[in-house]
């Protein structure tokens, strides 16, 4: 059984807008001096291509974010600057609901990784994706 949960794009793309936040400000306080009108137009330029780059999805905005549950493990990738992460069935020691999140302990290290329900797209999956995990952890 395979089963996908979209998550949230505006939550997904937070790092971004936090990168093109700081580098506006940066750039704006670097130019203040001698370019007095530029540093002001800075930041509204960079927003403007900000939303340029995520209407025609180019560079980081093409990624796709998504919880992937399978036979074989769970696959996720919660925001645009991460890469796709896998976890086999086998890693996994024990998955833990907490309210906001739900933690998954490896076996060999230890681990624990967190994945926020304040990700998914619609968080009334979060019973479905609750259900789909117990019911692999008890067959694994």
């Amino acid at each position: 059984m395979q089963q996908i949960f979209a998550i949230n794009r505006n939550k997904a793309e937070a790092p971004v807008t936090a990168t093109f936040f700081v580098a506006a400000m940066f750039s704006s306080i670097a130019f203040y001096p001698t370019f007095l009108w530029g540093a002001f137009l800075l930041f509204p330029m960079l927003a403007i291509i900000y939303l340029i780059l995520r209407k025609f999805k180019v560079s980081y905005f093409k990624r796709q974010c998504f919880i992937y549950v399978d036979d074989t493990g769970i696959k996720y990738c919660l925001h645009i600057y991460q890469r796709p992460v896998f976890i086999a069935w086998e890693q996994i020691d024990k998955i833990n609901y907490q309210i906001y999140e739900i933690n998954i302990k490896i076996v060999s290290t230890g681990e624990v990784i967190s994945i926020q329900i304040g990700y998914l797209k619609n968080p009334e999956e979060f019973e479905e994706l609750k259900g789909i995990l117990d019911a692999k952890m008890l067959t694994k």
